[in-house]
């Protein structure tokens, strides 16, 4: 568990609001993550918290449920419940200014009339902007120590940076918080994972040269299938091979953080990494591969890049 979190008992907390704010899947009783990524990390907290066994599509009660002995990591289980709360709309991140900032991506339609969306009643607080959230939500994040008093509490600052809602407009990579983890980083970073840093930067022509062939195996295939008229692209080249193996190595560095390494602690030792949820697309975790991976490796671009 990460440093300075609440002792209070926060996880049955954390089960009720998971548990009833997943989509269910009514077929199996159970829940259904849709392949998608908030509702994925909630099904896996589920799981983590011995509450749900994982199917192929989300997961299904538990006969007999009761909470392990040693509990997921707190601040991954934060980030479940925000980015649930966050995809469920019970929770809205508002503008430095407390208003409701315009759709760029979802589209959200009011209905002609309809009352104006309530203002926040999250006040903004250590580095942290205002937000509004129900009243189940509020209750949660009081039991995590992310709010007190109606206002972010010290320790919320870094959870956030996990998730990073833009409407703050967070700028975390020049904070002497993460300037120092970068360090860390760096001093004591487990031979195993260096190894393994050191191999998925590694891109020979011999790799590459088998990724053309596996491209031109697929196109043969795929007339084969479906005949010589099917609009097939071309097999791809050795510079298009390349930079398809650059995305999915630096996929796969990402995912080491994401199972490896987090700002509280630093590396975890395997004890402490088996009690971590995959919170993929954590923005924090991408930020410290980029900074570790442009010192350890200037020459290879592709490894720092977003």
């Amino acid at each position: 568990m990460a440093a300075n979190t609440p002792a209070a008992d926060w996880a049955a907390d954390v089960v009720d609001f998971l548990s009833r704010n997943l989509p269910r899947n009514d077929e199996e009783d159970g829940w259904d993550h849709m392949f998608l990524t908030a509702y994925q990390i909630g099904c896996e907290a589920l799981v983590a918290l011995g509450q749900a066994d994982e199917t192929s599509g989300g997961t299904i009660p538990r006969k007999n449920a009761q909470l392990p002995d040693e509990l997921p990591r707190w601040d991954d289980l934060c980030v479940s419940v925000l980015r649930l709360a966050a995809k469920q709309r019970l929770l809205s991140y508002r503008l430095p200014d407390g208003s409701v900032p315009l759709a760029t991506g979802d589209w959200v339609i009011y209905r002609i009339g309809a009352p104006p969306p309530p203002p926040p009643n999250i006040a903004a607080a250590n580095g942290l902007g205002p937000a509004f959230a129900t009243s189940e939500v509020l209750t949660v994040l009081r039991a995590l120590g992310l709010l007190t008093e109606g206002r972010w509490t010290e320790i919320a600052e870094t959870v956030f940076w996990r998730d990073w809602p833009e409407e703050w407009e967070m700028d975390f990579n020049s904070d002497p918080r993460f300037s120092d983890a970068v360090e860390q980083a760096l001093t004591t970073i487990p031979a195993d994972i260096r190894a393994e840093v050191d191999k998925l930067v590694t891109i020979t022509d011999t790799d590459v040269t088998a990724a053309v062939k596996r491209s031109a195996s697929a196109a043969e295939e795929s007339r084969a299938k479906y005949g010589p008229n099917a609009s097939i692209g071309l097999p791809d080249t050795p510079e298009q091979a390349r930079r398809g193996l650059e995305f999915l190595r630096r996929t796969e560095l990402d995912w080491l953080f994401f199972r490896h390494w987090r700002l509280a602690d630093g590396w975890l030792a395997p004890k402490e990494a088996s009690k971590a949820l995959e919170i993929f697309h954590d923005d924090l975790a991408i930020a410290m591969r980029r900074a570790v991976a442009k010192r350890l490796y200037p020459n290879l671009t592709f490894a720092a890049a977003r």
